[in-house]
Parts: structure tokens; sequence; C-alpha cells
């Protein structure tokens, strides 16, 4: 009987080696640049983010600026936040942040995400509706904040489009775009625009990690 204990173990020892070894080739490194090959340490992922699954999270809304022929940083920004990822019927997503600082910013997304986690959301569009009726979107506060032209692949219908993934254990979301700066330009208290000589690159992001998950 123990030797056929010790049979029925060595094998399923050898299955389980097989089964990390086969999974290894399939998952690669991820989309956060971690290595994936430690089978025994892989979260559990549900692939099918049911409706009612609630997670909260925390950590970092990034943002930095870069010009785009020199590569000098004007704005490296890392600000604490927590927020909540609530999946929706259809693999829909409703996205919350909140920086944590007084006056830290927040909002609510709404986005879609695939089996594989790769997900995609917009900033509110329009953010605000103002007393006059005229509506008010991300695009036009980046704009006026550092007197900018903006355009590019994170820019579309007046508002920024991130992408990113969601692996079960953390969430990362970037929308990059380009700008050209205005100077003088007395409301940019981020960097002063006389010194920036070439476009930049300019990127709003999110980088935070499940703290706590739900279940409604």
């Amino acid at each position: 009987m123990k030797t056929l204990k010790r049979i029925l173990f060595f094998i399923a020892g050898i299955c389980l080696l097989i089964a990390c070894s086969k999974s290894d080739n399939f998952w690669g490194d991820d989309s956060f640049g971690n290595s994936d090959k430690n089978c025994h340490n892989r979260p559990i992922i549900d692939h099918k983010y049911s409706p009612g699954t609630v997670y909260n999270l925390s950590g970092l809304s990034l943002y930095k600026t870069w010009e785009v022929k020199s590569g000098k940083i004007w704005q490296d920004g890392a600000y604490e936040c927590v927020g909540t990822l609530e999946f929706l019927e259809g693999m829909n997503f409703k996205y919350t942040f909140q920086e944590t600082a007084s006056d830290g910013n927040g909002a609510e997304f709404y986005g879609k995400i695939s089996n594989t986690g790769v997900l995609t959301f917009k900033f509110p569009a329009p953010l605000a509706i103002l007393p006059d009726g005229s509506k008010l979107y991300i695009t036009d506060v980046i704009k006026q904040h550092v007197c900018a032209e903006i355009w590019g692949e994170g820019v579309n219908d007046g508002t920024l489009v991130f992408h990113g993934k969601f692996n079960g254990i953390k969430f990362n979301a970037t929308a990059i775009f380009m700008a050209k700066v205005a100077s003088p330009c007395p409301a940019n208290d981020v960097f002063d625009p006389a010194l920036v000589t070439n476009p930049l690159y300019w990127t709003f992001g999110y980088d935070l990690k499940v703290v706590k998950k739900e279940k409604d």
C-alpha cells in the first residue's frame, strides 16, 4: 500500500510539473513586465469577470510629461489613490478612483474588458456641464491649465482614452497623447513652458493593486 501511494504521489508530481510547463508557454510575461513562470505562485484569475464582483483597489495615479527629442522630463507625478472596480453585464465595468490628498482628483469611468483582461475606457465626457449649458471636457481642462494644443492616440471625442489590463491582482491603465505648450502661460503651475523647446509626450495613468475582493 505504501509503495502504491508513493507511485501515485510521484505521478501527481510529474503531472503538476507538466501542467506548469505548458501553462508557462502560454502565459509568459504579463503586461506589467512581470514574469509569470512560477506556476505555484500564479494567482487564480476569474476570466469571466462575473457581474456583481467588486474589487477594492489602492495605488497611484500617475502623470508624466517629457520632451519628444531630448527626453527631458518636465513632470513625473505619482499620487496615492484608492478605487473600486465593479464588473457589470456584458464584460463592461465601472472604475472609480479618488486621490487621497484633500485637493486630489477623482472620477468615475465606464469601460469594457476582454476575457484575457485587456481593457479600455474613456475619461467621463463631458466632465461637467457649466451653468451656461456648455460642456467641459478633460481635454479642455488640460488645454487651459497648461496653454496647450493636444493630439494623438489617447485623445478622442474630446476626452482621454485609456488602455490597460486587469489580471485579478493588478489594475493598470494609461492614456498617452502629444502636446505643444504656449508661453507665457500664467495658469501653468506644472512647469515653465518658456523652457520647453520641443513637443511633449504626456501620460495619465493608474497603477493599483487589489486590497479586497467582494461579491454582491
